[in-house]
């Protein structure tokens, strides 16, 4: 009898570990990270973006949103809503003016590069990713090292952290080929997969 219980009380401590281990699980590798990042439906976050020149630093709060299939929105100081879709158009509302107007994709360098979106697209490309710990704060990310394609010297590399433990992005570092910090975003109230209406991405 007092067999049978010794082995019951150890299979309901096997039992209370794994439970314990499971629900406080975190991700095997940065591989986990990159797939939960990819496989995002959408997502919506307040953002604060400093763009250093060799003058100053200008700063903007906005205020942005995914959707796959939708496209990405930005709400720029409250002044001014910019609209990118799949057209490489952007749908611009400048709310100050009353003005509406429709510019392509290729003359923004800057703004495009606040959307996490657009990081999650060079993950399938880039050959050039490199990842590594780092723990700041007493947190751990996983900070993923990106090459930006294109011409511009401003605008070379890019460093994302991202929380180790909630898979969530915090904070986005861009360089110049210098590697000189010319970017930097830092992201908060990050809700991942939360359900944003296609009437969002409309220009009304």
């Amino acid at each position: 009898m007092k067999k049978k219980l010794l082995l019951f009380l150890m299979f309901l401590l096997v039992l209370g570990c794994t439970l314990l281990t499971s629900c406080n699980k975190k991700p095997k590798n940065a591989n986990d990270i990159i797939s939960y990042l990819k496989n995002m439906e959408s997502y919506s976050t307040e953002m604060n973006m400093d763009i250093k020149n060799d003058k100053q630093t200008i700063n903007y709060k906005a205020r942005q949103s995914y959707l796959r299939g939708g496209g990405y929105k930005l709400e720029l100081n409250k002044d001014r809503v910019f609209i990118y879709k799949s057209d490489d158009n952007i749908y611009i509302s400048d709310k100050n003016n009353g003005i509406k107007y429709v510019q392509s994709k290729d003359f923004d360098e800057v703004l495009k590069l606040c959307f996490i979106g657009e990081y999650i697209g060079l993950l399938y490309t880039n050959e050039e990713i490199k990842y590594s710990i780092e723990k700041i704060n007493d947190i751990e990310y996983v900070v993923i090292n990106l090459f930006i394609p294109g011409s511009n010297k401003n605008i070379n590399n890019a460093l994302l952290y991202v929380n180790y433990k909630s898979m969530i992005p915090q904070k986005l570092v861009i360089y110049d080929n210098q590697g000189k910090e010319k970017i930097n975003i830092t992201y908060s109230n990050f809700l991942p997969n939360v359900k944003i209406e296609p009437s969002e991405f409309l220009m009304t």
